[in-house]
């Protein structure tokens, strides 16, 4: 029987960086082509909102899939399944293709997210979790930091009143390939994934009784939330201040390049500083950076700003893994990071819609000021958790 490779967590960090390259910048590209499409505010969450649409439904069927040893093949169908989800973007020739297109890569993104977290829980040494998750969640941002100012300069270099997002996409597809050789060589080892002696599978109800899975959900939704209204409105907000799709890409790079940084020194900083405290920090120390945005139309200002939220955001998601996967039985792990990967979902959905209703209403600043009062609301909901 083939074994799992040694040095498997940089094997799946480098695939999770090729991959989430892909899936930011194309995220931020999404919203320049629905401008180009015609769509507006109002469209561009519709459009934000279908990535999240179908892992809403299939992700904890897919979590289930996973503690019965199929983590393998859902991360390699989830590399495939995102390529064609970005090619399809990137040759769209209206809003209902680009749509589609982004609903195909949102399934991508949950295949991969829901295996490749998998892996972690399942392969990390007893008690290094954190770090595990924290190596995962920077690939995340190392691609992301990748990506999205390569978008933006390939974009940039169009002539046009119009920004030209085809050539960028197309890079981004074969980016996302790049990652297949990485993840050919991941399976899981001998003996793990459920059992016979293992008790019956813990229901989705059960999980979220469980004392601390509401807040911990409740918390990485807000956050991831948070993070995807930015990347989409930050364009549009960009345009309302005349700044250049280039600058955009570097403003939308620093919050990344914060959230490096902040992914890379985890490990340190839960040896000095309680987890509580890190946990409460990634929504209690954003709300007001977030509700300042459109407020202030100096670059440099909104790159600080930015990357005081990645900075914070970048401690949330590993430590929320984390938070989940410990209140249940190690055999239900896969499907206690799929529940929380729905709560994530439905945030994706739920928000962005309510953005683009709100933003299509009271303008681009009243998207900012809501997503701050819903960071606040999760800091409270964090620290009551916590507390107790």
């Amino acid at each position: 029987m083939a074994r799992t490779p040694r040095h498997w967590l940089l094997l799946l960090c480098t695939a999770t960086a090729l991959l989430h390259a892909t899936f930011q910048s194309v995220r931020v590209l999404v919203s320049y082509r629905v401008l180009a499409l015609g769509g507006d505010a109002a469209v561009i969450g519709v459009v934000t909102a279908l990535f999240a649409l179908v892992p809403l439904v299939l992700a904890v069927p897919l979590g289930r899939a996973v503690d019965r040893r199929h983590a393998a093949g859902i991360l390699r169908a989830g590399v495939v399944v995102s390529v064609a989800g970005a090619l399809i973007i990137a040759l769209s020739p209206d809003l209902l293709v680009l749509g589609l297109g982004n609903a195909v890569l949102g399934l991508g993104q949950l295949l991969v997210t829901v295996s490749g977290q998998a892996f972690v829980s399942i392969l990390s040494p007893p008690g290094e979790l954190d770090r595990g998750f924290a190596g995962i969640t920077l690939g995340v941002s190392v691609g992301q930091a990748i990506g999205v100012p390569l978008a933006g300069v390939i974009a940039a270099a169009s002539n046009g009143e119009t920004v030209e997002t085809t050539p960028a996409l197309l890079v981004m597809t074969v980016l996302a390939a790049m990652a297949l050789p990485f993840v050919v060589g991941l399976r899981e080892p001998p003996g793990s994934g459920r059992t016979p002696d293992d008790a019956p599978p813990q229901s989705v109800l059960s999980m979220l009784r469980t004392r601390g899975m509401k807040p911990a959900m409740f918390s990485s939704l807000v956050v991831l939330a948070s993070v995807d209204i930015v990347v989409a409105y930050l364009p549009l907000l960009g345009e309302e201040f005349g700044f250049g799709v280039l600058l955009v890409s570097a403003l939308l790079t620093a919050r990344t390049v914060a959230s490096i940084v902040s992914r890379a020194v985890l490990p340190w900083a839960l040896r000095t500083i309680p987890r509580r405290r890190l946990l409460l920090s990634a929504t209690a120390c954003t709300a007001l950076p977030v509700a300042a945005l459109p407020f202030l139309p100096n670059p440099w200002a909104l790159g600080a700003l930015l990357a005081l939220c990645g900075a914070f955001w970048g401690f949330g998601q590993p430590l929320t893994m984390t938070w989940v996967v410990e209140l249940v039985a190690p055999a239900d792990r896969a499907s206690a990071l799929a529940v929380r990967l729905t709560g994530n979902r439905l945030g994706q959905v739920s928000v962005p819609l309510a953005a683009g209703a709100i933003a299509g209403v009271a303008g681009t600043a009243s998207v900012f000021l809501v997503t701050a009062g819903l960071l606040s609301a999760a800091a409270v909901s964090t620290w009551r958790a916590l507390r107790r």
